[in-house]
């Protein structure tokens, strides 16, 4: 009988997304769930889409898979150290920033698609990003996630920020 036991390496990639090493959206699932800040202070939710990313090929294409690779690392780049980058779905990421403000949201929300329309990605594309963003109690992750989408939706493809 053969046993089964899971390594720490298996475990990472139950959570983590090998394309672009931010958390995958089960592990978005279960943060939302649990919350991540419990000191009753509000959280900001900021999803983050690449406009266009069927211009780069189709999704798990290699070119596709290094712009979503790369559009993660300055995301992770841009917050702090206590903020949470996940994968969502697609060519879409959440970002979770506890104990922040409204203002402070919107500034690294406009800071994020800054940093990603200013940084060449690759020699020959230029990258932008729709953000959408909401404020709420950390308890109320699931609600602040579904205003988040939403202003997303207000944003896309626009190159813009938009606050629920």
């Amino acid at each position: 009988m053969a046993l089964f036991r899971r390594t720490k390496r298996d475990d990472e990639d139950i959570i983590v997304d090998r394309v672009t090493g931010a958390f995958n959206r089960r592990q978005l699932d279960m943060d939302i769930a649990a919350g991540v800040d419990r000191s009753g202070l509000s959280t900001a939710t900021l999803m983050v889409e690449v406009d266009d990313a069927d211009r780069f090929g189709k999704p798990e294409s290699s070119e596709s898979n290094q712009i979503l690779e790369r559009v993660a690392w300055v995301l992770m780049a841009t917050v702090r150290t206590s903020d949470i980058v996940y994968r969502n779905t697609g060519s879409s990421f959440c970002v979770l920033l506890p104990a922040t403000a409204d203002d402070d949201a919107m500034i690294v929300a406009e800071r994020i698609r800054h940093n990603i329309e200013s940084t060449p990605l690759l020699c020959e594309s230029r990258v932008t990003v729709s953000v959408g963003v909401a404020i709420g109690p950390s308890k109320e992750l699931e609600r602040t996630f579904e205003a988040a989408d939403a202003a997303l939706h207000s944003a896309r493809g626009g190159n813009r920020v938009v606050h629920s």
